[in-house]
């Protein structure tokens, strides 16, 4: 077997139903790529989904020296109060909003959150990616109970820096909000 081969099947244990869907409509799905290319889109599409499951760790652990660093160094991250680009802006950014949610929850019980995303879809072509995915943010409220805080949609630019992937520019969509007598949420704000 050749090592491409070796590649392929290795790579099929960690995203057994993906390939599948490449082999059984390869002139579909890959356009007529070589074996090789195919393979190379896959282990792309792999490692920005792994970049995506970071993205939320990092997001709930409110590390932004490392959560900048899943941007491209002129990374633009497009909110509600408007574009920001650069690390050095989005991580006091971040850090500003985190440190408004710690001042308003200060005095409060601690209570559970939850991060998530979902409904993630990637394409890869070359040396960028597009990708959309949802993020849903979950609160525990006063009875205990569990209720969505916010939700909305990712749109992001990818593209290869240095030889890693990383997020030239990400939309955020914003379209479930807490309603205005809702407690504020415990979750992350982006």
């Amino acid at each position: 077997m050749n090592n491409t081969l070796r590649r392929a099947f290795r790579f099929a244990s960690l995203t057994g139903a993906v390939l599948v869907v490449q082999l059984v409509a390869p002139a579909v799905f890959a356009q007529q790529l070589s074996i090789e290319q195919r393979l190379e889109r896959l282990e792309a599409e792999a490692e920005i989904r792994r970049l995506l499951d970071e993205y939320m760790d990092l997001l709930g652990s409110r590390d932004w020296d490392n959560y900048v660093q899943l941007f491209a160094r002129d990374g633009e991250l497009d909110i509600v109060e408007g574009m920001l680009t650069g690390h050095d802006a989005i991580r006091t950014r971040m850090a500003n909003a985190s440190e408004r949610m710690a001042n308003a929850a200060r005095g409060q019980p601690v209570r559970q959150s939850a991060d998530l995303l979902s409904n993630i879809f990637v394409e890869v072509d070359g040396d960028t990616a597009k990708a959309r995915s949802r993020f849903t943010f979950l609160g525990e409220q006063q009875d205990g109970s569990f209720r969505v805080t916010g939700s909305g949609l990712y749109i992001d630019t990818w593209t290869r820096e240095d030889g890693h992937w990383k997020i030239k520019r990400r939309t955020v969509e914003w379209d479930l909000l807490r309603g205005a007598s809702a407690p504020a949420p415990s979750g992350a704000s982006n």
